[in-house]
């Protein structure tokens, strides 16, 4: 439907054919119909007011679908990263309990090593016999002698048996207290069942979480409405609107035009009675009346397609509106599960803290069982240690026997030589003092120096034990074989 010049006069009017004054014309009544046509589909102008609320309507839904979809996806992310730090944090716990384990299990390794090495320490001080020449003077009292203290002395009977058997008892019952715990850990202790609490609830939460995911995949768009995607649909409702809009004015136009033929097909009289001067259209020319005759002939054809058209649009509008409350309604119920989920994170929080402190607890637990056993261990390195440097400490003692002997040896040597140039010395002074006196001692009197005559002062040197005993009498040997182990302990042999 086409707007048209103004409207040409047509020669026989509604007015005529209904006073009488003349026979109805073919032309005046199609325009009388025309009319008619035109003042019914005006009626369409309801559906134009419901177009402009639907618009405002799918407007504002859009607009909330939007809201939630941000809130929504903002919500799954965080759920999302959230559970990748509760599984985090369940394998650290696991870890740590598979650890707390192998470091027990090194731990009693470690012991064993320690133990075995004293035991060995303790094997070679029970073949390392004494040296006899180390043995105290036996029965210096004149006592008979007895099995016992004529039974070889090894540098095991100088080893606190008791408190070594002391040290192995506590191992043993710490090692035995440690391992029924850890039993006791594997069938039903706390610590277990909260692991298997944890694992329960990532499994919720990760079924939970997927779900989610799932149907917001397969809903609402992915679950993924922005101001950028709702804009099409806006403009193509506002579209719709602004095309029944104008198909709207077109008919005005057209029902206008109805109205002005009918107006000019009226007599000049009449109409000046009617409207006087002020109501006085402006008279057209046969040939105007024609031209505008021949436009609504041709508009009034599309009437009635254009109120279809009107009315198929508006059926398009709440199509549309349809479609998008769907997914206004798709996207409330994606709220709903993901404040669902929300909430069974909120409540896995609590677990999670118990779950935290049952691992504190059993952390604190196993540190003092560890604790205990780096204890125990160090006592039996020590231990071992000492020994050993007991076993090398008595080859540094026959060792330190042959250096005395030797310091003893040039002693005695030097002190021979000393005397024998000292008796040299004597013997020499002895002669020249007789021979002073043959030659001169008549001739001196007595009492001019009475020590004249006196005879050489006498040197001598006496070994002063200062209260020590004898050394031992040991062999060459016997030291050259203590000297080789010592040397092999220094290569790292014991």
């Amino acid at each position: 439907m086409s707007p048209s010049p103004p409207p040409p006069s047509l020669p026989v009017s509604a007015s005529q054919a209904a006073v009488g004054a003349a026979p109805a014309s073919p032309q005046s009544v199609d325009l009388t119909n025309w009319f008619l046509d035109a003042k019914r589909s005006l009626a369409s102008v309801a559906l134009l007011a419901r177009a402009h609320s639907l618009v405002d309507s799918a407007r504002g839904a859009l607009q909330e679908a939007a809201i939630i979809s941000s809130k929504c996806l903002f919500l799954r992310n965080a759920l999302q990263d959230q559970l990748l730090v509760v599984i985090r944090v369940n394998r650290m716990m696991h870890s740590v309990r598979e650890a707390s384990k192998s470091d027990f299990e090194k731990i009693v390794a470690d012991l064993d090593n320690a133990d075995a090495r004293l035991n060995q320490t303790l094997g070679v001080l029970r073949k390392s016999v004494v040296h006899p020449a180390f043995n105290p003077p036996s029965n210096p009292e004149g006592e008979e002698s007895t099995p016992t203290a004529t039974k070889p002395r090894t540098l095991h009977d100088f080893v606190d048996d008791e408190g070594i058997e002391n040290l192995k008892s506590r191992l043993r019952h710490l090692i035995d207290q440690v391992q029924r715990a850890l039993a006791l850990q594997e069938s039903h202790d706390a610590l277990l069942t909260s692991l298997t609490e944890f694992d329960g609830d990532i499994s919720e939460l990760g079924a939970a979480t997927n779900s989610l995911a799932e149907y917001a995949s397969n809903n609402a768009q992915g679950g993924r409405i922005t101001s950028e995607s709702i804009k099409p649909q806006i403009h193509a409702l506002e579209a719709q609107a602004m095309e029944m809009a104008g198909l709207l004015e077109a008919l005005t136009q057209h029902y206008d035009r109805c109205c002005e033929a009918l107006k000019q097909s009226e007599p000049t009289t009449n109409r000046n009675q009617e409207g006087g001067m002020m109501g006085m259209a402006e008279s057209m020319s046969s040939e105007e009346k024609q031209e505008m005759y021949r436009v609504l002939e041709k508009d009034a054809l599309e009437v009635d397609d254009v109120v279809t058209e009107l009315k198929e649009r508006y059926n398009d509008m709440e199509n549309i509106q349809s479609h998008v409350l769907g997914q206004l309604e798709e996207l409330n119920i994606l709220r709903h599960h993901t404040y669902g989920t929300f909430a069974l994170f909120e409540q896995f929080q609590t677990n999670l803290g118990s779950y935290v402190e049952r691992m504190r607890e059993f952390e604190t637990q196993q540190e003092g069982y560890a604790r205990g056993m780096e204890d125990r261990l160090d006592e039996l390195w020590q231990l071992g240690e000492f020994y050993e440097g007991f076993i090398g400490a008595y080859d540094a003692m026959v060792i330190e026997v042959g250096r005395r002997k030797g310091v003893s040896v040039r002693m005695e040597t030097i002190i021979r030589d000393a005397m024998k140039k000292i008796q040299v010395l004597y013997d020499d002074d002895l002669a020249d003092r007789e021979a002073f006196k043959e030659e001169q001692g008549h001739l001196l009197p007595v009492d001019i120096w009475p020590g004249v005559t006196d005879p050489p002062i006498r040197y001598s040197a006496a070994k002063d034990t200062n209260g020590a005993s004898e050394l031992p009498g040991i062999s060459k040997e016997v030291i050259e074989q203590a000297l080789a182990r010592q040397q092999q302990q220094g290569k790292g042999g014991m």
